[in-house]
């Protein structure tokens, strides 16, 4: 699941550009240094009925997901362990389908939902069932710059 979280994560990176509402037109859109907003557990069987979201507390507002243009991901990504605030980092290879909207970040591959100058949302499938209905669901990430 770590896997897949640094995957989606590194989902997050979208170069500013004048027009913030305006969708993406070309892979450079997704360079840049992005924040997560929310994590929302989705189910597999329709992938679009929310099954839970997760609070992002002070300590994980920190992290940054960058995607530059050399095809590097860089994830600075910080966790709430007890009371400690701890970071770790990784930096790997991603490629971006601007076509299909596919991201695979380290072999991890998502669908890119919603990218503008300013926001991205990426579905990446998860290797858990949340609801216990027999197919593994997804995780919605939405990041901002």
């Amino acid at each position: 699941m770590k896997k897949i979280l640094l995957g989606i994560i590194a989902l997050g990176a979208v170069s500013c550009n004048s027009n913030d509402d305006e969708p993406s037109q070309n892979q450079n859109n997704i360079i840049g240094i992005w924040k997560i907003q929310s994590k929302t557990t989705i189910s597999g069987t329709n992938q679009t009925t929310v099954l839970g979201q997760e609070v992002i507390d002070d300590c994980k507002k920190q992290s940054t997901y960058e995607f530059r243009n050399d095809g590097k991901y860089y994830l600075n990504d910080y966790n709430s362990i007890g009371t400690n605030c701890q970071k770790s980092t990784a930096t790997v290879d991603y490629t971006y389908n601007q076509t299909e909207q596919k991201i695979n970040i380290s072999g991890s591959i998502s669908t890119v939902l919603e990218s503008t100058t300013s926001k991205l949302v990426i579905l990446t499938p998860d290797n858990y069932d949340y609801n216990s209905d027999g197919v593994n669901d997804y995780i919605k990430y939405t990041f901002y710059k």
